[in-house]
């Protein structure tokens, strides 16, 4: 056999290759979906500005300037179980959607084979008569023959995409494949947000313990004086009796400080993957400053969360999957065959004069299916419009979280102006009513309340500092974390 016979599967091959490339180019639409698509009416700003200062910081969490928090950020990312889940199952949906994607080429296997047989002509039912000289020779006139055959081959299976059914599929599940990507990021980036959330809640604690701490001693220090005046007669034992009861309540407050630093330091222990002894944070500084960061407009959230980006790719790839479902009703074309040699020699396998091939094509028409097909046409419509309906709630919802923290931003900020004046004024009251007291011109409960108060806003100001660090975190994750310096014009 010539070797341009050979060639002659190939050929058809390439000829119905090119064919079916053609009709994929003309045939796909382009289902991406843009912002101009978009049913929403997006401002060019937000509604509620960002208070703003000069200072030009660029990572996120550089922000806060404090060593101690970068620290925790990189053991958090070296040693998070939930991180590295995370990175299995971004894995995971990778090498789930390479199954998953149909292959537009043939599929191709080798297969080699020999075959041995022995047959004898009894086997067949002759009579021992038929046989020359069967009496005189016995069985060995019994005739055996057989046979040996060798073959070697590559066999092939192609459904010819035509249509671009297959291609359709394909690039369905890649963008599949990406909005699960983007949402496995982002799951990541918020796992990072809230760790840090935890972490300056653990440090406000310490901060809340060392001022009940504070609180505890000036509470003990007033009861020693009150309980001097009161053995030289000067004061009465009421006033003894309550400067030893507010000890002891302050106590109390003492020791549930106490247990909330060690139970948020187990659950970062914990996020870390160390013994929850307890003991992670026992002191730092929380940030009364840190730089603003350059929220941008609102469209600039179409290209930063991942979360955002993972819904367009949903409504782009719920277009595709209808497009596949309306050309499943068109004719379908499967091409089989193989080509290959076949021999009773070994030493003539790979002999191309022995070669042999076939190619079979077969024509597939949907006629009756009892409209398994237009269901299913019906089925990827609505779940596109649906898609394009989760897209437009996810754009809303992402829109009000932003407004929302702008907003709360805003009145954090005036809040602690508010606080830090009341922490001033609060001190002058108690630094009074105690030299008030010690003339006789006042009441003990007025200086005990005093001092109660006194602690009670400093206690304010630690966790209005700390909600003002948590909203800016909540802000960082809101807007997608790629975040730009706050530029002057």
């Amino acid at each position: 056999m010539k070797l341009s016979k050979m060639l002659c599967p190939l050929k058809v091959l390439i000829y119905i290759g090119t064919l079916s490339f053609f009709f994929n180019g003309c045939g796909l639409n382009n289902h991406n979906v843009t912002i101009e698509s978009i049913p929403i009416e997006i401002p060019k700003y937000w509604s509620t500005s960002i208070h703003s200062n000069d200072s030009l910081i660029g990572d996120w969490h550089s922000i806060f300037d404090d060593p101690d928090f970068e620290n925790f950020i990189i053991l958090f990312k070296k040693n998070s179980i939930d991180l590295q889940t995370i990175v299995h199952d971004k894995k995971i949906a990778y090498y789930g959607s390479l199954i998953k994607q149909p292959s537009l080429f043939p599929t191709i296997n080798s297969n080699a084979r020999i075959d041995t047989n022995m047959q004898n002509l009894a086997g067949f039912g002759f009579a021992d008569s038929f046989l020359e000289n069967s009496e005189d020779q016995g069985n060995s006139a019994i005739i055996n023959f057989g046979s040996t055959n060798v073959s070697f081959g590559i066999n092939f299976q192609w459904e010819v995409d035509i249509w671009g059914n297959l291609l359709n599929t394909r690039k369905a599940s890649l963008k599949d494949y990406e909005s699960i990507n983007y949402n496995l990021n982002y799951l990541g980036f918020s796992l990072l947000v809230r760790a840090s959330q935890i972490y300056f809640a653990a440090v406000e604690a310490s901060l809340q313990l060392k001022l009940a701490e504070e609180s505890y001693i000036s509470f003990v220090e007033i009861s020693n004086f009150v309980k001097t005046r009161y053995e030289k007669g000067v004061k009465s034992s009421l006033d003894y009796r309550l400067s030893q009861s507010t000890v002891s309540n302050s106590k109390i407050v003492l020791e549930n400080r106490k247990i909330q630093l060690k139970n948020i330091n187990r659950k970062i222990e914990t996020m870390l993957g160390l013994y929850p002894t307890g003991n992670f944070i026992k002191t730092y500084n929380l940030p009364n400053y840190f730089s603003d960061i350059d929220t941008g407009i609102p469209a600039d959230l179409l290209l930063r969360r991942p979360d955002i980006k993972a819904l367009f790719l949903n409504a782009e790839s719920a277009g595709l999957k209808l497009a596949e479902a309306k050309r499943n009703r068109l004719p379908k074309i499967s091409l089989s065959g193989n080509v290959g040699t076949s021999s009773n020699s070994l030493e003539d396998m790979f002999n191309i004069d022995h070669g042999v091939w076939n190619l079979g094509a077969n024509l597939l028409t949907p006629i009756f299916n009892g409209s398994t097909l237009s269901n299913n046409v019906n089925l990827q419509k609505i779940n596109k419009e649906k898609a394009k309906k989760d897209l437009i709630r996810g754009l809303l919802k992402a829109f009000s979280e932003v407004e929302e923290i702008l907003d709360y931003d805003n009145s954090l900020n005036i809040q602690i102006q508010a606080i830090n004046h009341a922490v001033e004024e609060s001190r002058d009251v108690l630094s009074l009513s105690k030299q008030r007291y010690d003339k006789g011109l006042l009441p003990l409960d007025f200086v005990l309340n005093s001092q109660a108060s006194y602690n009670n806003i400093r206690s304010q100001k630690l966790s209005l500092t700390n909600k003002n660090i948590e909203n800016r975190l909540s802000l960082i994750l809101a807007i997608g974390g790629d975040l730009i310096p706050n530029k002057k014009d």
